[in-house]
């Protein structure tokens, strides 16, 4: 393969990017990214101190802000003549394990359903029932995490509106698009403060309104603040401030706004911690209506119905790991007490848009915690909905961060939402059960890690968050989006081999793992988990390393036997079900201060050991662990992943955090010496690398996009280009089968790219497409031979690497129009699930 050789010079529809207003904060007020209280309490989430440690910068730098830079020069790299790699991509899957949705939305005029995903992506259904899915903007991701918000326009059907953290700018704002997705802009007028967070957005007919948090430095105090859009989110302007007396970031968690879908009511409905307020939403003015529960909050949600005659409101509030629920009836200043959920799985809100009331019916609400509960009677008892005979939650997705009730102006019917960790669902009103309207096509899947069978690339392992361990044999017989079965839930962080897949191992966090021949119980080896040895694997995603020539084995860190530390700790699959555990005595923690990161051992010589800890040191060992050296890299650093050479005794990689210094280094002598590698790699996270099998290709994937290295330049080239998803890539397999690199992506599921395995100058004689008329003019046939199977994508580039077609193909036949090309000869790809099919073709 020749992919560094083959550059594409790209020009890109312009995409204007610009980060929204972040002026000066003081300590105490830092805006609150992720307004989640995923499995609140005593649950497990993705701990903000785990995201803080693997994205280690130097002091008194924002990480999160270099990130976004990264991310808006890739963008912006599309505006001008920006050389990426050559190549195709196909998306592989899973197409029926949807990820996390946390906001969803209705076009009733249209037909169509939207839904958000948790990074920031967007997807678009032609009916209610989800019959199929569309991404709407893989190349610029939105809002991230629960707090991200939608809003449609029926009249506008082109118009969409997304509120939230925004990753590309990191911080809060409002983005707009007027063409159905295809490109994006900050909307104008939004707060000449930091913002501190998005609580709510809310449409009414063609106006758009947000709810936020504000703060004015110069003062300084915090506001509340409502803005209002007139032209569907393209501009805002003030209508409601008020001051918080003692303000902090995330005091707008304790509020929020409510809008009657009604045209004829002149307010919107604030509740500003425990205070009521009716506001107009001509002028801004507003009346208070009175304290809803006279007590301390933690949180507080806002939902409403109305009819033409009565407004009826429902707060609910959280303290002390207890929600209540309060009504309103239009009646002054009286609010009444209803009822309260206190089991923690039920009673907090998963995020902000967990929370509902029937446009039709006020007394029937939904609350989305770990599970969904309902209310008939206006929040006094509360059910917890669609539980199967065993009082399990398995009739559905638990983890919810968005419920929906809407009715639809033309037929008064009602349609009730819920968005989960396992997609969209539609209650069936007569079953009184929830059904999934994710498949197909809700790609959003977040892949940890992932193993495929180099032997037989169609068979992928992968571990995701919250959907645990999936697995599909149907890669190679499904040439589009492949459906996976999946197996377990949880978290599963780690999954890794050294023997092409034929055996892996899958880690649940870091609380134990599974060694496996196959995909189903029965093909279970050996299983480990450190607490029944009184030990601690104390990781999110526990470093792991499977050794060359011992698929068998696993390397990974902590303790065992109570000696607290942090070790490494080699596990042997055997004839016993539960491995057999080795604890090194070298303790890293107790030597040079910090954990282990990242484990590896060199495929040459299982004598060199290395090991990355926290604190920016690389460590190696030349006598299988017994004595350590330690080079210093970089105190800035957090290091995710070891790749020593298969080749070249003493070559190694290591990558990580690269926001105050290079995210990937590089040594020829075992890790005495390093020397950066980030000549054009944005600042961003490194998890992952994979080479060819002569090494004369590196690619990693990063917390941004794909990168290759191209050796000849020395510097890193953007693999993504116009047609994979800039998100958050968290492994990278190469398939020597079949030369494809394989990702895996925390957003969107497994991604392969195929480069062009010739340069675009040679002729080009594989015979593996007829094309006919060849010499054309005016058109020509593409057919495949007889045993193959339809490709997943067609491109055309001329000889200087330009793509001047490109087409998704589903038929063995297809034909390509000629009209405006110019004489000459032009290269034909053709990707399918079975390779890379390749021909010439000479226009006259």
């Amino acid at each position: 393969m020749k992919t560094i050789q083959n550059l594409l010079i790209l020009t890109v529809a312009a995409l204007t990017i610009q980060s929204c207003h972040t002026g000066t904060q003081q300590p105490a007020h830092i805006p609150s990214q992720f307004e989640e209280r995923e499995e609140s309490h005593d649950a497990e989430k993705i701990p903000e101190e785990w995201i803080e440690l693997i994205n280690k910068s130097a002091p008194g730098t924002n990480w999160k802000e270099l990130q976004a830079e990264g991310i808006r020069d890739l963008l912006n790299s599309r505006n001008s003549s920006s050389r990426m790699a050559t190549g195709n991509w196909q998306e592989r899957g899973p197409a029926n394990i949807p990820g996390r949705i946390t906001d969803v939305d209705i076009d009733f005029t249209n037909g169509s359903l939207y839904g958000l995903s948790d990074h920031g992506i967007i997807f678009r259904s032609p009916d209610f029932q989800g019959s199929s899915w569309e991404p709407l903007n893989d190349h610029f991701p939105l809002a991230q995490g629960v707090a991200g918000q939608l809003a449609i326009f029926p009249n506008y059907a082109d118009r969409i509106a997304c509120a939230g953290w925004m990753k590309s700018t990191s911080d809060w704002g409002v983005f707009f698009s007027a063409d159905g997705g295809a490109t994006w802009s900050p909307s104008g007028g939004i707060s000449e403060f930091p913002i501190m967070g998005i609580r709510r957005m809310l449409e009414q007919g063609d106006d758009l309104y947000v709810f936020m948090q504000e703060y004015n430095s110069s003062i300084p105090t915090d506001y509340y603040s409502v803005y209002k859009s007139t032209n569907q989110g393209a501009d805002f302007e003030l209508l409601y401030r008020s001051v918080i007396p003692i303000g902090d970031g995330g005091r707008h968690n304790k509020s929020d706004m409510w809008i009657s879908s009604v045209s004829f009511n002149d307010n919107l409905y604030l509740i500003l911690e425990d205070s009521l307020y009716v506001v107009n939403k001509l002028n801004g003015s507003r009346e208070y209506h009175g304290l809803f529960s006279g007590a301390y909050i933690e949180l507080g949600l806002l939902a409403g119905s109305e009819t033409e005659t009565s407004t009826h409101l429902v707060a609910y509030s959280a303290s002390g790991g207890v929600g209540r629920f309060y009504g309103w009836d239009n009646q002054g200043d009286n609010w009444e007490y209803r009822g309260e959920m206190v089991d923690w799985w039920l009673s907090y809100p998963f995020g902000n848009n967990s929370f509902s009331c029937s446009p039709t019916s006020p007394d029937v609400l939904y609350f989305g915690g770990l599970l969904t509960s309902r209310s008939t009677d206006g929040g006094q008892s509360w059910t917890a909905v669609d539980m199967d005979p065993g009082g399990n939650y398995a009739l559905y997705h638990g983890d919810v961060p968005k419920v929906l009730q809407a009715k639809d102006p033309q037929t008064d019917d009602e349609y009730v939402y819920m968005g989960t960790d396992g997609g969209l669902y539609l209650l069936d009103s007569q079953e009184d059960h929830f059904n999934s309207v994710s498949i197909p096509g809700l790609n959003c899947t977040q892949i940890y890690k992932m193993v495929s069978k180099q032997s037989d690339p169609g068979e992928m392992y992968i571990g995701t968050q919250d959907n645990g361990y999936c697995f599909t044999q149907n890669g190679n017989s499904q040439t589009e989006e492949a459906d996976f079965t999946f197996y377990w839930g949880g978290d599963v962080s780690q999954a890794a081999s050294s023997d092409g897949g034929e055996t892996y191992w899958m880690w649940w966090l870091g609380d134990g793992c599974n060694y496996m021949s196959g995909a189903f119980d029965t093909d279970i080896e050996n299983v480990w988990n450190p607490y029944d040895l009184n030990g601690a694997i104390p990781y999110w995603e526990a470093p792991i390393w499977i050794p060359a020539g011992s698929p068998n084995v696993c390397y990974t860190a902590g303790y065992i036997n109570g000696s607290g530390g942090s070790h490494l700790i080699k596990l042997t699959g055997g004839a016993n079900y539960f491995c057999d555990s080795y604890q090194y005595d070298y303790d890293f923690e107790a030597q040079v201060g910090s954990r282990i990161s990242a484990i590896a051992v060199s495929p040459l010589d299982d004598n060199y050991m290395y090991v990355t800890t926290e604190n920016g040191y690389f460590h190696r060992s030349s006598d299988g662990g017994t004595t350590w050296q330690s080079t210093y890299l970089s105190n800035s650093m957090y290091a995710r992943a070891i790749h020593p050479s298969a080749m070249v005794a003493g070559k190694v990689w290591v990558g990580g955090s690269g926001y105050s210094n290079s995210a990937v280094y590089y040594s020829e002598d075992h890790g005495e010496t390093f020397s950066a590698m980030d000549t054009d790699l944005p600042q961003c996270r490194v998890e992952a690398f994979a080479t060819n099998p002569d090494e004369t290709e590196l690619y990693i994937a990063t917390s941004i996009a794909p990168f290759l290295w191209d050796s000849e330049t020395e510097a890193w080239v953007d693999l993504a280009g116009t047609d994979a998803p800039l998100v958050q890539y968290m492994d990278v397999e190469y398939i020597a089968t079949s030369e494809v690199v394989r990702f895996a992506t925390f957003a969107r599921g497994v991604w392969d790219y195929h480069s062009l395995p010739i340069e675009v100058s040679e002729t080009v004689t594989t015979k593996a497409l007829n094309i006919y008329p060849n010499p054309a003019r005016d058109v020509f046939t593409i057919e495949l031979p007889a045993a193959s199977k339809s490709p997943s994508y067609l491109k055309v580039y001329d000889l200087l690497g330009n793509e001047i077609y490109g087409e998704r193909v589903t038929t063995p036949q297809w034909k390509v129009s000629t009209s405006g090309w110019n004489s000459g000869p032009y290269i034909v790809v053709a990707v399918s699930a079975q390779g890379q099919m390749v021909e010439q073709i000479v226009i006259q």
